[in-house]
């Protein structure tokens, strides 16, 4: 009887492993998610793992050794709970399959749009509210800052801005 099973891989070798056990014959799944992220200063949009380093796993036990599984290049080993390797809801699977489906054109992005609100939480405009302009860099970013009524214009980094809402204060 086939299961679903949780596979640990080898630091982003998740395509690769998935690529090894389907030429062995073995059913994985690895589900993906469309990333809005920065790449030389400007928005792309890439593929990435829901749960880097881990896919699952269909195979009967009784048929195909958990060995050749686990010496598969890309892969790890099994994620285990006593011993045994963990076992995967077929329902779960069901759902991801659902949820990561390539036609879903849906995009996680943290990345804020023009004109957004943030909210500097750091250096010395320390709670002052800006408005997002532009990325600078992959680390920084261009904000509008309202300062003795007058819009100023500061490179900050991001790792200094939250989502904000409302005018200056």
């Amino acid at each position: 009887m086939e299961n679903w099973f949780l596979l640990q891989t080898k630091s982003k070798q998740e395509s690769r492993a998935v690529d090894n056990l389907e030429r062995q014959g073995v059913n994985s799944f690895c589900p993906m998610m469309r990333v809005e992220k920065l790449s030389r200063g400007s928005r792309v949009v890439k593929q990435e793992a829901l749960f880097p380093g881990y896919l699952f796993v269909n195979f009967d036990q009784e048929s195909v050794s958990s060995t050749t599984i686990r010496s598969t290049r890309g892969v790890s080993h099994f994620v285990t709970s006593g011993g045994a390797p963990v076992k995967v809801p077929e329902s779960l699977i069901s759902e991801l399959i659902l949820r990561t489906d390539p036609e879903n054109e849906e995009t996680v992005s943290s990345l804020p749009s023009k004109g957004d609100w943030l909210q500097i939480v750091d250096g010395p405009f320390r709670g002052l509210n800006a408005v997002f302009s532009q990325p600078d860099g992959n680390q920084r970013a261009i904000v509008l800052i309202n300062l003795l009524n007058q819009q100023v214009s500061a490179s900050l980094p991001f790792s200094s801005l939250v989502a904000g809402e409302g005018s200056d204060g």
